[in-house]
Formats: C-alpha cells, sequence, structure tokens
C-alpha cells in the first residue's frame, strides 16, 4: 500500500476522529491525504495534516448556519429536516464528480471515508478504487429496535438515499445516517459501550491520536471541589439557556465548572459568576476531561468517546440527530444520565451532578468502559481495515 486518501467532512467532530488513524497510516509507510469538498485546509493544517486536496475554487464553509443561526434550525423540526436532506442527498448529488476527479489525479490505493460521505464511496466505486469507512457517529452499531427523530427523518430519504447511488448503477447499504463499506466499517467503540457489532463493522477502540494546536489549560481554579466540564460542541454551542442552568447548578452544588461556550463566552463573563467557574470559547477536551469529575454534553459522538475514554460519567442532554442514540447507549451501559436541560430544575441538575461526581455506579461504569478502551487503539484498528482493503 502506498497511497491512501481520507474523505473529510469539514466539521471538526468529523475530522478529529479522523487524525489518528491518518497519523497511524503516515507512521507505517504510507503516503496520507486529506480530501475534503469545503476548504478546511487551514483547519487540518493546524491539526498537524501536511497535504489536504479540495476541488477547485472550493470554499470554507459557510458562516451564516452558526451561532444563533445554527440553533434555530435544528430547534425547528421541519427546518432540520430540510437540512438533513440537503447535507445526504443534495450536497453530494453535486459533489460526485469534483472527487472523482481527485481520486483520478491522487490516484490512492484505498480511500477512507467519513461514513457519512455517500459523495466519497460513489467516487471511490466509480473509479474502482477499494474504499472503507470509518465511522465517526456510532450508526453503524446501532440496534433494530430503536428509533428517534433521526431515523424517521432517513426512513423517508430512504429512496432518495438509494437513488443517489442507483443514479450511478450502485447499491448501498446504510444503517442510520451512514453508508456501509462492503470491505469494512470503522467504528471507534468497543463492546463495552455498544455490544456486539453486526456483520462488516469493525469495533477498534477510540480515536484520540493525532490532535495538534491545543493549549494547556490552567485548571488550578477547581482545586479542592469536584470539577463539571460542560460543552456542547464545536458547532451546536449557541445554548444560553442552558448554560445559564448549568452555572447556576455548579454555584448550587458548589462545584467547580469549566465551560466551553463559543462565542456566549464573552457574553456571559460580566455576570456575577461564582468564583470556581471558568469559561472560554473553545477547550482542550482531552486535557480537561482527564481531570473533570462530570462532564456535561450533548451527546455528539466525539464527546461521548472522549468522555469514556478518560473514564468520566456524562450528564447527556441530546440536541438533534445521533445524539439521542449515544444517550441510548452510554444509558444502556450506566456510564451516565440523560436529562432535559432546557426544561429541568436547577435543583434537579444540581442533584445529577452530585450523583454522577461521586463514586457511584455511573463512575464505575464509565472506567470499565475506559478500561475497554485502553485495551484498543482505535486508530490502529483504523489502518489495519485499511490496509486489509488494499
Amino acid at each position: 500500500m502506498k497511497r491512501v486518501l481520507v474523505v473529510t467532512l469539514p466539521e471538526r467532530g468529523h475530522y478529529h476522529p479522523l487524525l489518528g488513524p491518518a497519523e497511524e497510516l503516515t507512521r507505517r509507510g504510507a503516503e496520507v491525504a486529506f480530501a475534503c469538498t469545503c476548504d478546511i485546509s487551514a483547519e487540518l493544517a493546524e491539526a498537524g495534516v501536511q497535504r489536504v486536496i479540495t476541488p477547485p475554487g472550493a470554499s470554507p464553509p459557510s458562516a451564516g448556519l452558526r451561532g444563533a443561526a445554527l440553533a434555530r434550525v435544528l430547534s425547528d423540526a421541519a427546518a432540520l429536516r430540510r437540512w438533513i436532506r440537503e447535507l445526504l442527498i443534495e450536497v453530494p448529488a453535486q459533489n460526485v464528480e469534483p472527487l472523482r476527479a481527485i481520486v483520478r489525479d491522487f490516484r490512492p490505493d484505498v480511500v477512507a471515508i467519513d461514513t457519512m460521505a455517500y459523495d466519497a464511496a460513489i467516487a471511490a466505486e466509480l473509479e474502482g478504487v477499494p474504499w472503507v469507512g470509518w465511522a465517526t457517529s456510532l450508526n453503524p452499531v446501532l440496534p433494530q429496535a430503536l428509533d428517534s427523530e433521526l431515523l424517521a427523518t432517513l426512513r423517508a430519504l430512504d429512496s432518495s438515499r438509494h437513488a443517489l447511488f442507483g443514479d450511478w448503477g450502485l447499491a448501498a447499504r446504510f444503517r442510520g445516517s451512514d453508508v456501509l463499506s462492503p470491505r469494512g466499517t470503522a467504528v471507534f467503540a468497543t463492546r463495552a459501550l455498544v455490544g456486539s457489532p453486526p456483520s462488516g463493522v469493525c469495533l477498534v477502540g477510540p480515536s484520540l491520536g493525532g490532535r495538534r494546536g491545543d493549549s494547556d489549560v490552567d485548571l488550578t481554579f477547581a482545586e479542592g471541589r469536584p470539577l463539571v466540564y460542560a460543552s456542547f460542541g464545536s458547532q451546536a454551542w449557541y445554548q444560553p439557556g442552558r448554560f445559564e442552568r448549568i452555572i447556576e447548578a455548579a454555584r448550587a452544588a458548589d462545584v467547580a465548572l469549566f465551560a466551553a461556550m463559543g462565542d456566549l463566552a464573552d457574553d456571559f463573563q460580566g455576570r456575577g459568576l461564582p468564583p470556581r467557574v471558568r469559561l472560554v470559547p473553545f477547550a482542550p477536551q482531552l486535557q480537561v476531561l482527564a481531570r473533570a469529575h462530570v462532564a456535561i454534553s450533548h451527546g455528539g459522538a466525539n464527546s461521548v468517546m472522549e468522555g469514556l475514554a478518560a473514564g468520566v460519567p456524562l450528564l447527556i442532554s441530546p440536541i438533534c440527530n445521533d445524539q439521542p442514540h449515544n444517550l441510548h447507549f452510554v444509558s444502556a451501559a450506566g456510564a451516565g444520565l440523560g436529562m432535559d436541560l432546557d426544561a429541568c430544575s436547577v435543583a434537579e441538575l444540581a442533584a445529577a451532578l452530585h450523583q454522577l461526581a461521586g463514586d457511584g455506579p455511573w463512575r464505575a461504569a464509565a472506567r470499565r468502559i475506559a478500561a475497554s478502551y485502553a485495551s484498543r487503539d482505535g486508530s490502529q484498528g483504523a489502518a489495519d481495515l485499511v490496509e486489509q482493503a488494499a
């Protein structure tokens, strides 16, 4: 194997888990390039990626759909369904030919794709290049009986998804929002969280390597108190009501709070914060989780993976899409709780933080999963899958 093309979506939660496997393949002697239909060259360069290929004229991801604008879409069921259709059907249909050109030019031996990049799967098949899936979600291991708003939306889109492939003379197999490779799909988890995988899906363990550009963080303010870390990810951070409730619950519970709030951090700074509260736009998450006693999250796949790898009990309040699926797995494993942060009281949240911060069953379950994660390097497992497909 000489060359590997890694096709990612432009969001941090999608490309972060792919960095470690790409770095591992480079260490093994492969020439690795990332490809994306949006120009995220600067972000990937900061993460240590040396070669990024984009179609001619590619532009950065739209800055218009972020913050309050994105929050409005996520809270509007009809708007969210339209957005999902755009991401999974309309945009990929436009990007097949640009990605085919990238594959022809780079001439990879294998293409490794984010399993939501349908256009990349089509492009690789049409160019006769084997491809494997690197899932940035837990969709490939969803129980058949599970249901959610996302899965209902996907059922409505099922004929369109199959037509997207069928228009090129191809067939596809889906699980949740992910397309599964006939040569194998890697999921960055273990049986301790998700149980036995379906055929063709490989549980490779967490992918935590390859991070670059994280600054050191001072957590001395939390000494003597349990540390609660709160973040709703790099996209869905505009949750002012939730953060207000979290801050007040931290005050009531007498715990330290470190919150990554995007642009909201500056807005909250002059509000008479408790002394053991620190608010930042974005955080070096792995460093903070290494010290945290509890992590509050929307249940994004990356946040769940990193929190459990650190052995931290999770309090999950899903916002959209696959996040309820991730809560399902965490709850079933006993490693955390679900709570509606838009409706709960401050007292209810403070009580939940007390429960999770102690040495109770949630911490024991999180540590059990962390031990299983420590025994499996997802970067190596995902790289192995690529080598097997070459």
